[in-house]
């Protein structure tokens, strides 16, 4: 598989990452986690380029409104982690650029989602905080919540919001799955079933393994989807295990501050694609179970990086933090 560096800009401490598409537009949007602007990128015009935001930043996650160029934004998670001012905007597409709302203040919402309800009226919210108070970032003895309630389209705002009856140390890791979402955390791998007519929420506990990061592929082509998590906050260890969370393979400690993680299928194999900010901060394709791996970039340190389609061929979008570099990569067969 071959990668192939076809545009780039700066960015400082970018982060956040979410490509968008509807109404006849298509933009990349990434997003700073320091005091820094928000970019789209025009995918039909040679990548030019549109500040969404000018500063304020702090953005872990960005989530974009179905049918539309709409999208809500963290904003606001810093510094580090005692991010008690962190806050949800509203962006509004307005035919030429976005419009800002602010939702309201979510105290340490790393991670957040809105899932569409399973009657096809309205979404679900989603909000994962990464404590519940701090004193300082290095204090955790408060830990995080799983909230959940509604995203109410017309009134712009969530409603009948409440903590699930369960606390989660250090969450990072979120991963939207078909009826279910995965959530990690020092406690585990976690299974949030969104409800339906006949169920509430849903909330089970798949792995004891603390985990920081999740993403699924069928990387070795047995039928079923295999699981790579970072482990340990931030790292250093990568896991592959079986769709029952068995493990398969377990590496050694030489990826410190992994961070970026996505799983997929790349032509007509599935792969992993996994980078870390610290030490050789590597760009890597996992090309097998086993944690072969192929170098795509190096010295870059990428926070997040995914994998999306345009006429016909397939793109990597990363956001290279380390390097404060806006990346893609044109995806080819080797």
């Amino acid at each position: 598989m071959d990668f192939e560096k076809i545009f780039s800009d700066k960015l400082d401490h970018c982060y956040a990452i979410m490509r968008i598409s509807a109404l006849g537009r298509d933009f990349l949007v990434v997003a700073s986690e320091e005091n820094q602007p928000c970019y789209a990128y025009d995918l039909d015009n040679e990548f030019a380029r549109t500040t969404v935001w000018p500063d304020v930043g702090g953005t872990m996650t960005m989530v974009p409104l179905p049918g539309t160029l709409d999208f809500l934004a963290t904003q606001r998670f810093y510094p580090g982690f005692n991010s008690a001012k962190c806050r949800i905007v509203k962006e509004s597409w307005n035919g030429q650029g976005w419009d800002q709302r602010v939702l309201g203040d979510f105290p340490y919402i790393h991670r957040f989602d809105i899932v569409p309800k399973a009657e096809g009226e309205g979404f679900w919210f989603i909000g994962c905080s990464i404590a519940n108070s701090k004193r300082d970032t290095d204090d955790w003895s408060d830990p995080g919540k799983i909230w959940v309630g509604e995203y109410d389209e017309q009134a712009e705002k969530i409603i009948n919001q409440h903590a699930l009856d369960i606390r989660i140390t250090k969450n990072h890791g979120y991963k939207r799955m078909d009826g279910y979402s995965l959530i990690t955390g020092v406690e585990g791998i976690f299974k949030l079933t969104w409800p339906t007519a006949e169920n509430d929420w849903v909330l089970e506990k798949l792995s004891e393994n603390e985990t920081s990061d999740i993403y699924s592929a069928d990387i070795n082509g047995d039928g079923n989807e295999e699981y790579l998590t970072i482990e340990g906050f931030h790292g250093p260890y990568l896991r592959i295990s079986d769709h029952h969370f068995n493990t398969i393979t377990r590496s050694q400690a030489d990826t410190p501050f992994g961070h970026a993680i996505w799983g997929g299928k790349l032509g007509n194999h599935d792969y992993f694609i996994f980078g870390w900010r610290a030490g050789k901060q590597n760009l890597e394709l996992i090309t097998s179970d086993q944690l072969d791996s192929q170098l795509i970039d190096q010295q870059v340190g990428p926070s997040n990086a995914t994998v999306f389609e345009k006429d016909g061929k397939q793109y990597l979008f990363s956001a290279n933090r380390e390097a404060n570099e806006v990346a893609v990569y044109a995806i080819s067969q080797g």
